[in-house]
């Protein structure tokens, strides 16, 4: 018996015209069915932030995994140690010394007398090196708060990277399954027309290696997820039990609002890492202020009394000693003054990463949503040729071949748009954490 066979042209050309009907449905604008006041509301105030909440973890919860982090725990006690160094700092170098001292004078020929000297002394601090010290100060607890900052911030960049990095492969893996059991249904259709005698023996061959190619994709998808998920349980216990739900339902995600230039300029108004380089900058400038006023030494002033001739003389005085600055203290300026410069270009450097890391950043969470619906509409067209030629093989209309190239072609497409969709997902919520609109640290913004 002869069945009617469809050559790959006219497969293609029936892909295609699926697709474009697909493409048209996609671009009908909803009816009055689809309006929803609430929804209509929320996308008015936060056009696409709302969908990421579905996404994302509990801030609450993300709140409390980052402050038991060791960095952020560490940088938090350096907050304390900087405060530290400030009260150091305004408390100045010098302490009071007390000086005691017992000598024997003897006369020859003649008598022996006991001698004893008493002094008090301590550092006086030029008045502009106590400014430049409360300066340092300043800059000193700047420093410290703006590091647990941005520590805090890194620590919310990690726990999001690896939170999309493990709900992509949960879901590649939820793909590749589905892709088995579509592969054994398609094994069972080949050992049932070989029974049938409508098939060659070498079609079942074919099916059976498709199974376990799929299974073989399946297995590895599932070895790198458990991987990501148990880095996710040593540093984030609290994540890993939703990220299943999560990953069986995600959002489309939407355009933003306003321009990538905007998303740029706010996220370069308000960031830690640059502000910390200007912080950091700005100390080792004071620091080279204060070691231009070291070259002129601190004067020491201190109080001396003395008994001498076993108490025959009494002696009351009072000196002034004046280190005199050399060669040392004007090589400690010059290194300083080098120091100083080293952080001034440091902060172009950060500047002109983090203005380009935004950027990139903000273009694909702006204009990742069109290239996503081009992958949607595309997947679904192949997805639906590809339902075609499996009922084409099953009709006897079509080899088992081109059945099984056309679904090889359509889980292409299928995990390069979810691929997408993730990617835009994850940059929308990355704009949204460096422009500070969420995880933001403890009394940002106080």
């Amino acid at each position: 018996m002869t069945r009617p066979h469809i050559s790959p042209p006219r497969l293609l050309v029936l892909a295609l015209w699926t697709a474009l009907n697909l493409q048209a449905w996609a671009d009908t604008p909803p009816g009055p069915a689809h309006t929803d006041p609430a929804a209509t509301l929320e996308r008015v105030a936060l056009p696409w932030a709302g969908r990421l909440h579905k996404v994302l973890p509990p801030e609450e919860r993300v709140r409390a995994m980052l402050l038991r982090q060791p960095t952020v725990q560490v940088a938090r006690a350096n907050v304390d140690a900087a405060a530290g160094r400030q009260a150091r700092l305004n408390a100045g170098p010098h302490e009071w010394t007390f000086k005691a001292g017992v000598q024997q004078r003897r006369e020859m020929p003649g008598p022996r007398y006991r001698e004893s000297e008493l002094a008090v002394e301590r550092g006086l601090r030029l008045p502009a090196k106590l400014e430049a010290d409360q300066a340092l100060g300043r800059n000193e607890a700047e420093v410290g708060m703006l590091n647990f900052e941005d520590t805090w911030h890194e620590s919310a960049r990690a726990l999001l990277k690896a939170w999309f990095d493990a709900l992509r492969e949960a879901r590649t893996l939820q793909t590749l399954r589905e892709q088995v059991a579509l592969a054994e249904q398609q094994r069972s259709v080949a050992q049932r027309r070989l029974q049938a005698g409508e098939a060659a023996r070498l079609e079942l061959l074919q099916a059976d290696a498709d199974v376990g190619r799929a299974q073989a994709a399946a297995q590895q998808s599932g070895t790198r997820l458990r991987a990501l998920q148990a880095d996710l349980l040593l540093r984030y216990p609290d994540v890993q039990p939703l990220l299943t739900a999560v990953s069986e339902d995600l959002p489309a995600p939407a355009g933003l609002a306003d321009t990538a230039q905007h998303w740029v300029e706010r996220v370069l108004a308000d960031n830690h890492e640059l502000e910390l380089a200007e912080a950091q900058a700005r100390h080792a400038e004071l620091v080279a202020r204060r070691a231009g006023l070291d070259r002129q030494g601190d004067p020491v002033l201190g109080v001396r009394a003395a008994r001498e001739r076993g108490g025959q003389e009494q002696v009351l005085g009072v000196y002034v000693s004046v280190p005199w600055g050399g060669a040392g203290r004007r090589a400690d300026e010059q290194t300083a003054l080098a120091q100083a410069e080293m952080a001034r270009q440091k902060v172009d450097e950060v500047r002109q990463r983090v203005s380009s890391e935004a950027w990139r950043v903000a273009i694909n969470a702006a204009e990742g949503e069109s290239s996503w619906q081009a992958l949607q509409t595309a997947w679904q067209g192949m997805d639906q040729s590809a339902r075609l030629a499996g009922r084409a093989y099953s009709l006897g209309e079509l080899p088992l071949g081109e059945a099984l190239q056309a679904r090889r072609l359509a889980l292409e497409a299928r995990l390069n748009a979810d691929a997408a969709r993730l990617d835009i997902l994850e940059s929308q919520s990355r704009l949204l954490l460096d422009a500070h609109q969420m995880w933001t640290p403890p009394g940002h913004g106080d």
